[in-house]
């Protein structure tokens, strides 16, 4: 075992800083899907919760896929109030009867 460790000393090096390269990059990936997904249930609340009072059922089917993606990469607590909020809204805009 040492004498195959010091004959390949330099493949195992290689590999392993292949290895180590390839964590961070996908470390470094999944960090930046989770802010954009992050951006985007932002983006929902604001244009939903905050502009029109009322959240369409097929942007519920999404935002709660899209939430899914946004726990599994981990991330916070801010995206669960937003989706929370977002799903407590009614699927039909308020009605403005004629007076």
């Amino acid at each position: 075992m040492i004498k195959f460790l010091s004959e390949n000393w330099a493949l195992l090096s290689f590999v392993v800083s292949a290895i180590a390269y390839i964590y961070y990059q996908v470390i470094a990936m999944r960090k930046g899907i989770r802010a954009l997904l992050r951006a985007d249930l932002i983006r929902l609340y604001n244009k939903y919760h905050d502009d029109y009072g009322y959240c369409p059922l097929y942007v519920k089917q999404s935002l709660e896929d899209e939430y899914k993606q946004y726990h599994t990469l981990k991330g916070n607590g801010v995206g669960t109030q937003i989706y929370h909020a977002l799903m407590e809204l009614p699927t039909e805009p308020p009605y403005e009867g004629e007076d």
